[in-house]
C-alpha cells in the first residue's frame, strides 16, 4: 500500500512542469499589467484636459467669434454693393441705348440751325422746347404738303429721297406708286416700300443714279 502512494519520478516532473508553466502566466500578467500602467502614465500628460472656462470666460469668447463673424459678413456685403455699382455705372440703361439709336440717325444740322438750336436747348425750358418742336414739325408738314400738290411722278421713276424719315433720306430708289400727296418707293434691302410724301423725293438723274448704286 506504501508503495502505491509513492511519487514515481515522472509524476514529480509533470507537477514541476505545471508549477512552472502557471508561474510563467501569472509573470507574464504582471508584466502586462505593468506595460499597461507605464502606458498610461505616459499618455496621461499629452492627454490631461483642458482647463474649464468661467462663464465670463466663455461670454468674452463667443463675442469675440460674433465680432468676427460680423466683420466678415460687413466686408462680403460691402464688396458685392461696389461690385454692383460698378456693373451699373458701366451698363447703359436700355431706354438710353434707343434714345442714342434715334440719335445717330438724325441728319447733321447746318451751322445756322445748330446756333438756333444750341440756343434753344439752352435758353427754353422743357415745355416751351416741345411747344416749338411741335410748331415746327406742323410747319415742316404744311410746306410738304404744299410742295407735294405741286409735285408730279410718276411709277417707275427713279427718285432720291431728300426729306421726311430719316431711314430713307439719301437713299435711291424707285416709285411703284402714286397718289395724290404720297408715293411708295421701292428701295433696295427694304422688304416693304417706304411711305413718303411726293415732295420727300426728287427724280434722280441717270448720272446721279449711276453714282449712287456704283
Amino acid at each position: 500500500m506504501a508503495d502505491k502512494n509513492k511519487l514515481t519520478d515522472q509524476s514529480v516532473s509533470n507537477i514541476d512542469k505545471a508549477i512552472a508553466n502557471a508561474q510563467a502566466r501569472k509573470a507574464l500578467r504582471t508584466g502586462n499589467q505593468e506595460a499597461g500602467t507605464a502606458s498610461t502614465a505616459t499618455k496621461a500628460p499629452a492627454e490631461q484636459k483642458r482647463p474649464r472656462l468661467s462663464d465670463e470666460e466663455k461670454a468674452a469668447k463667443q463675442a469675440e467669434r460674433d465680432a468676427e463673424r460680423a466683420q466678415r459678413k460687413t466686408l462680403r456685403t460691402a464688396a458685392r454693393e461696389a461690385k454692383l455699382a460698378e456693373r451699373s455705372a458701366n451698363k447703359q440703361p436700355a431706354h438710353m441705348k434707343k434714345v442714342q439709336k434715334a440719335a445717330e440717325r438724325l441728319t447733321s444740322l447746318g451751322q445756322a440751325s445748330l446756333l438756333l438750336f444750341n440756343e434753344a436747348t439752352t435758353n427754353l425750358p422743357a415745355g416751351e422746347l416741345a411747344a416749338l418742336a411741335q410748331h415746327i414739325q406742323h410747319f415742316n408738314r404744311v410746306k410738304a404738303t404744299e410742295r407735294a400738290l405741286q409735285q408730279k411722278l410718276e411709277a417707275g421713276t427713279e427718285v432720291t429721297v431728300v426729306s421726311g424719315d430719316q431711314r430713307y433720306v439719301g437713299k435711291v430708289g424707285r416709285v411703284s406708286k402714286v397718289q395724290r400727296i404720297h408715293c411708295y418707293v421701292e428701295i433696295e434691302g427694304l422688304a416693304r416700300p417706304a411711305y413718303l410724301f411726293t415732295s420727300d423725293v426728287v427724280p434722280t438723274s441717270a448720272g446721279e443714279l449711276s453714282t449712287a448704286t456704283a
